[in-house]
């Protein structure tokens, strides 16, 4: 099939599924030509047509080849489980993200970068700890200590009992195949108007649960997620690995994402102990949700890991 500018559906495997994707590619495009490249990874749950198309397109333009894909079980893409926020499956599904992208002959394989957002600010980096075909790598909002969102944040007892049902719906998928789903999201049968305006849970309920990026407007998203999805999520923490990365990193999050318990600070902490070299973007107004969909915070970060990509990729970005 040929690729064309703009956006392509393109389709590679990963742990022998079939994965959709969207390559974006920049205006004037030639499939002779050599182009720098990125691999695009979600936040929670979030499918291509989410945030990522608009991250694609606006990366396109600054002349950028970029992978937008489902991961394994979400949207278009097959697989065993469906929603499954698997921190592993999502970190092994990047590298197979990087390896296809190194087949595609217009694709400068010395100018590979990975772009996570949110859950994925923190799969990119664990992904990028060993996988030196990128570059690069930015996080934006990012995800970085999912140790800090849990076993920091709640006490003993509580993490018992959180497991405990986690274990006992692992168990009843392994004995009956039947995979039990929750909201993921902690949103169903709350109204609005019980949320403090302003808060970084108010802007996600905005988000996810109204036609901005609901299932009306985006129908094969699903804030579901499987009832032992948590067992992983706890695990997958980069900031331990923050001072061996070893890979340029670039975090960028919002002014307005800083509070304690939003994102901010993880993106911070990250920074701060992360490997040389490193920079931090703050996006004056920015929330975590705003960059999602905010066209202007959006154009702002992708200004920001443009030039920082440009500095730390090979010869051909200089």
């Amino acid at each position: 099939m040929a690729i064309v500018s703009g956006k392509n559906d393109v389709t590679f495997k990963s742990a022998g599924f079939n994965l959709a994707g969207h390559l974006y590619t920049p205006e004037g495009f030639s499939e002779s030509g050599s182009y720098p490249a990125i691999i695009y990874s979600p936040p929670f749950n979030q499918i291509k047509e989410m945030a990522g198309s608009h991250y694609g397109r606006h990366l396109a333009e600054r002349g950028y080849v970029v992978l937008v894909f489902d991961h394994i079980g979400y949207g278009e893409s097959e697989g065993d489980i469906k929603y499954f926020e698997n921190g592993y499956t999502k970190v092994r599904t990047i590298w197979d993200a990087v390896s296809y992208m190194g087949t595609l002959p217009f694709v400068d394989r010395e100018n590979m970068f990975g772009l996570g957002v949110c859950a994925s600010g923190g799969y990119m980096a664990l992904a990028a700890v060993t996988d030196k075909r990128m570059k690069a790598i930015a996080s934006v909002v990012g995800m970085l200590s999912n140790k800090s969102s849990f076993f920091d944040t709640m006490d003993r007892d509580t993490i018992m009992g959180l497991l405990s049902m986690q274990n006992a719906a692992r168990q009843k998928a392994y004995e009956t195949g039947e995979v039990d789903y929750v909201d993921g999201l902690g949103y169903e049968g709350v109204h609005p108007s019980t949320l403090e305006p302003g808060t970084a849970r108010a802007e996600g309920f905005d988000y996810y649960m109204t036609p901005r990026a609901g299932k009306e407007t985006y129908p094969r998203f699903s804030y579901m997620s499987p009832a032992f999805m948590i067992m992983s999520q706890m695990l997958t923490d980069a900031l331990a690995y923050a001072p061996v990365l070893y890979t340029p990193f670039i975090g960028i999050t919002g002014t307005n994402a800083m509070s304690p318990g939003d994102t901010g600070p993880l993106t911070k902490a990250f920074f701060e102990q992360a490997s040389d070299p490193k920079e931090m973007k703050l996006i004056e107004g920015a929330t975590h949700v705003s960059l999602y969909d905010n066209q202007d915070h959006i154009a702002q970060a992708v200004e920001a890991m443009d030039a920082f990509f440009k500095k730390h990729g090979g010869a051909a970005a200089a």
